[in-house]
């Protein structure tokens, strides 16, 4: 009761309601510790908090694969269209020649072989820049990929930090048991 009367003197003569919740409120402090939490709650923020950002890393490191991935197999498939598609325009070449000399009837016309070789260095330049403009897509591709994922490690590396500077700078309490 002493207590109670001691809190009601610090209110200054407030009523013994409010002396009870001042002694409630030294109670619950006294059972929690004084001034935040225990070593092991802040080395268990500690952990927990390097397990997110190592989560964070593979999950980076997760997206980066698949985004290389994809670009790889974008290229693949480009890579199968400007074949097929320059061995379609060389079928159409031959063809075409073979009817040309068919309706000449000179199967070494030199306008008819001059215009195959027109054509099929036309082809083939469309074929050189066609496969030239699919490396650098998926050059870019992977480069941004890569860009992404440091940019992402460097966040992740900045948050990581803030969250150590947060749980270091609380100050340990004590408890009484």
């Amino acid at each position: 009761m002493s207590f109670i009367v001691a809190g009601v003197t610090a209110i200054g003569g407030g009523s013994l309601l409010a002396g009870a919740g001042v002694v409630a409120g030294v109670g619950s402090a006294i059972a929690k510790g004084f001034g935040g939490p225990s070593q092991h709650d802040i080395n268990v923020q500690q952990t927990a908090a390097h397990e997110m950002y190592q989560e964070k890393l593979g999950l980076l490191g997760e997206q980066k694969g698949l985004a290389v991935q994809a670009a790889q197999s974008q290229f693949a498939g480009g890579q199968r269209d400007v074949s097929m598609g320059t061995q379609t325009g060389m079928r159409g070449i031959q063809a075409g020649a073979a009817t040309a000399a068919s309706r000449s009837g000179l199967a070494t016309s030199g306008t008819i072989e001059q215009q195959t070789k027109t054509q099929t260095g036309d082809l083939m330049a469309k074929y050189k820049s066609d496969m030239t403009k699919l490396f650098e897509t998926r050059d870019l591709s992977k480069a941004s990929a890569d860009l992404a994922h440091r940019k992402g490690e460097m966040s992740a590396e900045e948050a990581y930090e803030k969250e150590k500077t947060d749980i270091s700078s609380q100050k340990v309490g004590w408890k009484l048991w």
